[in-house]
């Protein structure tokens, strides 16, 4: 009965020290490839290898650590990381298909996408057991200072908000362990709006856009919320001008907005406030 008791107070007291809790990354064995053939996990993880493909293939450690049998299509391989370190691997049959995990005692995630200045970047990862807090720094050219303090939940996770300056590199301190670097680019950009009725007589609306600073051939999207589409949709693209501006041509009365994007046309960088066009 207490020898009961004590375990079961061992498993609490281990649910609430800050024991991080084990993730699986996934990998997709493709014909001729690893997919994605370079994983960063958190030591304690494990990765799990799912062959796709109508080939056999193995997932074998160039150290001899680790290594799979013979994997038929549907087939899979799990392989847990205790402690941090790289680890390279192949394929014994298509000795041309290679992979690596890199397994660290601290991960840092963050934004995928530019973030405007003066916005808050919101940084988060996990670390492993035992770790309380966790040291975030920014490089902006002249090396890594630090920028923030991160408490560690009992999972392992924590999270940080910095305020956005300029385009930096971040990672995260756990003791000795230093996590990935994330790269965060900032955009300092600024969208100025109007819309007016267009003349001689004709309907609709001209929106006019200049980007501060200039910004010429930049791509600019004036976006229409459609109802019956659930959501906003691009209506006409735009380059900027050698002054950096832009004239739409927009239906009286909608409702609309400027997004300038990335060269693809699509990905988001700055996003305008919604307005009301006039009838």
């Amino acid at each position: 009965m207490i020898r009961g008791a004590l375990v079961a107070l061992a498993a609490f007291f281990a649910l609430t020290t800050g024991t991080a809790f084990a993730d699986t990354a996934n990998v997709a064995i493709q014909s001729g490839a690893f997919v994605s053939d370079q994983v960063s996990v958190l030591a304690g993880d494990t990765v799990s290898w799912q062959n796709q493909s109508l080939q056999t293939h193995t997932v074998t450690a160039r150290d001899g650590s680790f290594g799979s049998p013979h994997i038929g299509l549907g087939g899979g391989f799990s392989q847990a990381f205790p402690a941090a370190g790289s680890f390279a691997y192949y394929c014994q049959i298509h000795p041309f298909m290679t992979g690596e995990v890199d397994a660290y005692d601290v991960l840092l995630h963050g934004p995928t996408q530019p973030v405007t200045s003066g916005d808050q970047i919101a940084l988060d990862g996990r670390a492993s057991a035992g770790v309380s807090t966790v040291e975030i720094q920014a490089d902006t050219g002249s090396g890594f200072a630090d920028v923030a303090t991160a408490a560690v939940d009992g999972t392992g996770a924590f999270h940080a908000s910095v305020t956005a300056t300029s385009s930096a590199q971040y990672r995260a301190l756990a003791g000795a362990g230093v996590s990935p670097s994330v790269q965060v680019a900032v955009i300092d950009r600024s969208l100025v709006v109007h819309a007016s009725r267009r003349g001689h007589g004709r309907g609709g609306d001209l929106v006019r856009v200049h980007v501060v600073p200039n910004d010429p051939g930049a791509i600019v999207v004036l976006q229409i919320d459609k109802r019956e589409r659930f959501g906003w949709w691009p209506s006409q693209r735009r380059k900027l001008d050698s002054t950096s501006s832009a004239v739409f041509h927009a239906p009286a009365g909608a409702r609309a907005r400027v997004v300038l994007t990335l060269p693809d046309g699509w990905t988001p960088v700055i996003t305008g406030a919604a307005m009301r066009l006039p009838r």
